[in-house]
């Protein structure tokens, strides 16, 4: 327990407590006429003096203790395979939330509910001082033959009143704390459960606000949190303790969504459920949720009132939550359903969970994401050379981990330890030999198999029992929705910004940074296309100023350079300068200068990692002491969406890069073939007519298809790492 409590798994500590510990019950059973130093301990002592039986049972459970330790005391013991895994505090809190899962496991099945509650803190108690056990029940019993019951009362233990009290202090006091329920949007969206009785009801929600009734109602922005929790346990109150530091934060009104959970709402419910949310608040503005909606409710009337100006919304989730967010919109840019909803201004995941095909190898295009990223967040350069090297004499070791990290400036502590020192001082450093670039690299759910919070027995479970009674076919390779990352650039570009932080031994982490990096390089292959349409419509405009002045001769010759330094392609020979004008009349506008692919694509992704921290730090806010500044740190990344114009601008999106490009090479082309046709009739030639209309047929297929080939080749293409 000692190397626990110290945050540091290590055999020496443990063979000091087995050493101390026996002398400790050696002595007291030698000594005669013992009295302990307080007074009850004394009276217990009198009685059990006279009964010579508790000094032999004492004996024997001595004898037994260092019997079973004896490999320990004789050096012969293996390594800690987690010696160096996780930084001191993370190792401290997962122990603390493992003998929780153990005592919670343990009393389970244990009826009435207040007697449940009460065993399991007793149980817990018991297992931080039995640590092995509450291991060896936990990964080696429990995670062995898991249960959706199992699984809910492992996640589900903030419900605990006696833990949701010890939680006071960070849940505090809010003005506004209630469950809501929201309507969904009529018409209904589409739906893959076409057996389900419709209309749907509504969804279940918590909603959090520090502010009165009347700040509530009048607000004009909102985030919309999509707790995670493995798609099948932890409703909103499970996750109360960091929302409402959010929300203080903040001072922004914060609906947790309480969507259906799996195995009884399997892939993709919870994800309809989740779209309709964010459909009806952005389409009444709020009115779903309580607040004014389109208009003031000052002027009882109705007469002569103001439109409200459109909600500001950022979308938030952690783990299947992050998994929720960003299926919501890539839904909404697909334009599957139909139905036109503006994007949110901005998206902050935490440690999602993108991914439920697991995979050994990382691929080559993959691990050039990695090192691309690697260049553009600083938290990413120690993960890629830890991951990218292997040491010759211990391939297998899991990369150390620094002593302690500090969220906010991305500093590690990668000192060594007193007792390290020491032991180099006297016996000489020890090498490790060269480290070699390694031409392979595992994944991390590969890599951290061993992890505590997230092992893959549990990974195995989510998997089944979101996806085995699903109504679609499931496809790892193609369903976006389901997995993010393999979507489209056609998608990803038009992603808004987006905030990433996960632990470095995650066993999520590489598909989040891989999906990270997709919507940067996206952002920035749009990016480029955007300047090279901002070209041309300048130099159109250009010489739209200088026909004016200097003639249809001077004007063709503009035209001809436009064509030939920009690359723009068409099927049949240049229109008339007034029609090639045309072509871009819809690109001179402000909605072009504001389009998203003008922001800068580093700035629109950011990703944070840290250092020896795996799953689930949100939860252990007092635990965890880096959890608190990771805390603080979600919350002002969504006060900044929130309160950046720019972004609000930019999410009013006139359409994908494929869309301007049609403008340029097909549409335009279109309009002004018809007018080149109309007048040859005219002319009376009719021959020419039938050739201008047969290219003019072309044109328009090309017009009509260039959207879908573009997505179809982008989705076949995945290696963007040149």
């Amino acid at each position: 327990m000692i190397d626990h409590i110290l945050g540091r798994p290590s055999n020496g500590w443990k063979r000091t407590e087995v050493i101390l510990f026996s002398l400790a019950a050696i002595s007291i059973i030698r000594r005669h006429g013992y009295e302990p130093p307080f007074r009850w301990m004394r009276k217990w002592n009198h009685i059990l003096s006279s009964l010579p039986a508790w000094k032999i049972i004492l004996g024997t459970l001595t004898t037994s203790y260092i019997a079973n330790h004896v490999f320990l005391l004789l050096f012969l013991n293996a390594p800690e395979p987690l010696a160096r895994m996780y930084t001191r505090n993370f190792y401290r809190a997962a122990w603390f939330v493992t003998a929780l899962d153990a005592g919670f496991l343990t009393a389970h099945t244990i009826k009435p509910k207040f007697l449940r509650d009460i065993c399991s803190i007793l149980f817990t108690g018991f297992y931080l001082f039995n640590f092995d056990k509450a291991d060896a029940k936990v990964l080696k019993k429990y995670h062995a033959a898991i249960t959706v019951d199992m699984l809910r009362t492992s996640w589900n233990k903030k419900l605990n009143p006696y833990l949701q009290f010890a939680a006071l202090g960070d849940t505090g006091i809010l003005g506004i704390r209630r469950d809501i329920k929201i309507m969904r949007p009529s018409p209904p969206s589409p739906t893959a459960f076409k057996n389900e009785r419709q209309p749907f009801g509504p969804v279940s929600a918590r909603l959090f606000f520090s502010g009165s009734e009347r700040d509530f109602k009048r607000s004009n922005t909102l985030i919309l949190q999509i707790p995670g929790g493995g798609f099948v346990a932890m409703p909103p109150t499970a996750h109360e303790d960091y929302v409402s530091i959010w929300a203080r934060r903040t001072k922004v009104p914060i609906v947790s969504l309480d969507y259906d959970k799996a195995p009884e709402k399997p892939y993709p419910w919870a994800l309809e459920q989740c779209f309709d949310v964010y459909r009806a608040i952005v389409e009444t503005n709020g009115e779903a949720i309580g607040m004014e909606g389109w208009f003031s409710d000052d002027d009882p009337d109705h007469y002569g009132r103001v439109k409200k100006k459109p909600l500001k919304i950022v979308l938030a989730g952690d783990s299947a939550g992050g998994n929720l967010c960003t299926a919501v919109v890539l839904k909404i840019l697909d334009g599957s359903t139909g139905i036109d909803v503006r994007l949110p201004n901005g998206l902050v995941i935490i440690y999602p969970a993108y991914n439920f095909d697991p995979a050994c190898w990382l691929p080559n295009k993959h691990r050039a994401l990695f090192r691309s990223a690697s260049t553009v967040s600083a938290p990413l350069n120690s993960f890629v050379q830890v991951r990218g090297t292997i040491k010759p004499e211990t391939p297998f070791q899991l990369p150390p981990a620094p002593r302690s990290i500090n969220v906010l400036n991305d500093k590690v502590d990668r000192t060594d330890t007193w007792y390290r020192r020491t032991w180099e001082l006297i016996w000489g450093r020890m090498t490790s030999g060269p480290r070699i670039p390694s031409a392979l690299t595992m994944t991390s759910q590969m890599s951290y198999f061993t992890d505590l919070i997230m092992p893959p027995e549990i990974m195995r479970a989510i998997s089944l029992l979101l996806l085995g009674t699903s109504p679609v076919e499931i496809s790892f390779d193609t369903d976006y929705l389901l997995c993010p990352t393999v979507a489209p650039d056609e998608l990803l570009a038009r992603f808004p910004k987006i905030h990433f932080i996960c632990g470095e031994k995650d066993p999520f982490v590489d598909d989040m940074i891989i999906f990270a990096e997709k919507v940067r390089h996206a952002k920035s292959k749009a990016q480029k296309e955007w300047e090279r349409m901002k070209e041309v419509r300048d130099s159109v405009t250009s010489s739209r100023r200088a026909s004016s002045s200097g003639g249809d001769h001077d004007d063709f010759l503009t035209m001809d350079k436009v064509k030939a330094n920009n690359r723009v392609s068409f099927s049949t020979s240049p229109p008339t300068p007034q029609a090639f004008h045309s072509h871009y009349e819809a690109l001179n506008n402000d909605q072009f200068d504001n389009h998203i692919f003008h922001l800068d694509p580093n700035s629109m992704v950011q990703v944070k990692i840290l250092e020896g921290v795996s799953h689930g730090f949100l939860m252990m806010l007092a635990l965890l002491p880096e959890a608190r500044p990771a805390t603080h740190l979600c919350a002002d990344w969504c006060t900044e969406m929130l309160e950046d114009e720019e972004l609000g601008t930019s999410v009013m999106n006139p359409g994908s890069v494929t869309d301007l490009m049609a403008i340029a090479e097909g549409g335009g082309v279109v309009e002004d073939r018809t007018r080149i046709l109309k007048a040859k009739v005219e002319q009376g030639k009719p021959k020419k007519a039938a050739t201008t209309a047969a290219k003019l047929h072309h044109t328009s297929v090309f017009a009509e298809n260039v959207l879908e080939r573009r997505r179809t080749t982008l989705a076949e293409t995945h290696d963007i790492s040149g």
